[in-house]
């Protein structure tokens, strides 16, 4: 119970008045809002050319090896359509981590943290449209930037669309780029991602599917000759989708499969088959409104 009320209260004193404003969107526009049946997947689907749309994230991350680890991670972001195939988004990123550590083996203390983590921005080209083109494709570039971390990514993206768009397939092939400051150092480290989704119009309005990841994490940066593979995970869960008028709503879960992989060969880098760095369970949630 108490830490569904820290939940809480991080979400109302880092989200209130993007919320407030979300709901007079909703009260006010009345417009179709661009929308995905995916939680973590992208389409290539993106806004036309003078659109703008806000979307909320909330994704909560439970259960590592050796401690009682719980993470609410926030995110906002506005969206524009620069033209009908080019789209350009501004993210504010923040979290709440509580850690406690269990054991000797732990390599974290204990932790209660709530912060603001950084500002992104996101670009997405769309080279073909699924809906014109037997195969839907766009880039994807994402940099971040926060007071003690700093991170790029690049994605490809890939969507198919059958029986009439009611069946959506979906791929991210995904190379990610960090930078952690610790202890005055920055360390460097690589994750590299392969994400499918399926999903299916099951009633008007609604969409419901499943969604993969792959992840291996890079000690360094690969491409520079000094990186090293640590480990490999895998997740799987369900997604569903809402949509009406111009809002839209998206839930999902995903939980890591008990199939890592060691790849370094370092103590505790995978415990029971699963990454040592990887969350067992997260729910996400995503809303998005046209303004």
């Amino acid at each position: 119970m108490q830490v569904i009320l820290n939940f809480w209260n991080v979400v109302m004193r880092s989200a209130y008045p993007v919320i407030a404003f979300l709901f007079a969107a909703v009260v006010s526009s009345a417009a179709n809002a661009d929308e995905t049946p995916f939680a973590s997947v992208y389409t290539t689907d993106v806004l036309p050319s003078g659109a703008k749309e806000i979307e909320q994230w909330l994704t909560w991350e439970n259960g590592r090896p050796f401690e009682t680890y719980n993470r609410l991670e926030g995110r906002t972001e506005f969206e524009y359509g620069f033209t009908d195939n080019f789209q350009g988004s501004l993210y504010l990123n923040y979290d709440w981590i509580k850690n406690t550590p269990n054991t000797p083996a732990a390599d974290t203390g204990f932790k209660d943290d709530t912060h603001f983590t950084g500002v992104s921005g996101e670009l997405i080209y769309r080279l073909a449209d699924p809906y014109t083109h037997p195969v839907g494709l766009a880039l994807y570039v994402e940099p971040l930037i926060g007071a003690d971390n700093r991170e790029i990514e690049f994605k490809a993206l890939v969507q198919k669309n059958f029986l009439d768009d009611r069946l959506v397939l979906a791929g991210n092939g995904v190379l990610e780029y960090e930078w952690r400051k610790a202890n005055g150092e920055w360390g460097h480290n690589t994750e590299v991602k392969l994400l499918l989704g399926l999903s299916y119009r099951v009633a008007p309005n609604w969409f419901a599917g499943a969604e993969f990841q792959f992840k291996r994490e890079f000690d360094g940066h690969i491409f520079s000759g000094e990186s090293e593979a640590a480990a490999d995970s895998f997740f799987l869960g369900p997604v569903l989708h809402y949509t009406h008028q111009n809002w839209w709503l998206t839930a999902a879960a995903q939980a890591q499969l008990p199939t890592a992989g060691n790849l370094n060969g370092q103590l505790n880098e995978t415990v029971d088959g699963y990454a040592h760095e990887e969350p067992r369970l997260s729910l996400r949630l995503r809303f998005g409104i046209e303004i």
